[in-house]
């Protein structure tokens, strides 16, 4: 008989435990490529990340599922502080984000897949590398990564993050961590699907982020018809449309069916989002201000249940026998 899991920072619990998901998240990014480019991506305090979970917390929130993967801020000791000291589940990602985070000379050019599906493989079952290979030494600790995590870019999935994806593929086959992407824009949804089918991973163990930046009904019907989970995290991002058209998307998408495949998460990865950093809106958002929002355009209690609780035990579980 099989059962399902979920592996946090903090061991392995039973999937029905995790309660309310904040389904992608950056609770915590410290350094790396990305923010030398961008400062805004530098999420360094420890402290104001538990003030920000913590507000969630409040209005119900009891798992967030990081996303800083490899070698771009990742900080597995903090999320294991972090879930020590709110007493909530946190859900760490070990994989890849798109090309932009590393350098020309960096080892997943050079590294061969083999070698890049063993580090995954022992991120997943021996423990992280508290430096998330950034190297030369590897030190790992007891928390292990409990989400794979592969990237495209805007239109487009270049070699190497093809290369990466096929690592990401073989190191669930032989994990049962889930995977989980990042598309850019919304854009190669379909082909990451595809490209990670044609390794052998069977959809219904795929979650395909950001979707809702690209809010066409058709495109993501399409994809829920694959059996993958879909992600949004656009509320608030009113630079690129109102909350409205997530909210007719999530209702459309309930009205065909898809339901049962949808999950929210905010993907606040810049302090001019987190209050904690004197910016704006917040990660509570999504549950003070966005959920009710769903509940008041029509969306009954228990497809909202099915959404924050249901579908993500599901989508991050870890089916074992």
């Amino acid at each position: 008989m099989s059962k399902e899991i979920v592996r946090t920072v903090l061991g392995d619990i039973p999937s029905t435990e995790l309660g309310i998901v904040y389904a992608h998240e950056h609770l915590i990014i410290q350094g790396g490529l990305g923010v030398m480019k961008k400062s805004d991506l530098r999420l360094d305090s420890i402290d104001k990340s538990i003030e920000e979970v913590e507000e969630c917390k409040q209005a119900g929130a009891q798992t967030f599922v990081d996303f800083m993967p490899l070698d771009c801020g990742r900080n597995p000791l903090a999320l294991v502080e972090i879930a020590n000291r709110t007493k909530t589940h946190i859900i760490a990602a070990t994989g890849f984000h798109k090309p932009m985070y590393y350098d020309d000379l960096h080892w997943i050019y050079h590294y061969s897949i083999d070698q890049i599906t063993d580090l995954l493989i022992k991120e997943c079952e021996e423990g992280m590398d508290r430096y998330s290979y950034n190297g030369p030494l590897i030190e790992r600790i007891q928390a292990k990564a409990g989400v794979l995590k592969g990237a495209s870019d805007y239109n487009v999935t270049t070699p190497v993050s093809k290369k990466l994806f096929e690592a990401v593929a073989l190191a669930h086959l032989e994990t049962g961590v889930p995977i989980a992407t990042h598309t850019e824009h919304g854009t190669c949804g379909m082909e990451q699907v595809e490209l990670l089918s044609g390794f052998g991973v069977k959809p219904e163990n795929v979650i395909i982020c950001h979707m809702d930046r690209n809010p066409d009904l058709f495109v993501h019907k399409e994809l829920a018809r694959t059996g993958c989970y879909i992600e949004y995290d656009n509320a608030t991002r009113i630079k690129y449309h109102s909350d409205s058209h997530t909210v007719q998307l999530i209702m459309k998408m309930i009205e065909s069916g898809f339901g049962d495949k949808l999950l929210l998460g905010t993907d606040f990865a810049l302090r001019s989002y987190w209050k904690a950093y004197g910016g704006g809106p917040g990660m509570a958002y999504l549950l003070k201000s966005f959920v009710p929002r769903l509940k008041e355009e029509g969306i009954p209690e228990d497809m909202l249940s099915r959404i924050l609780r249901e579908n993500p035990q599901k989508a991050y579980a870890i089916r074992t026998f």
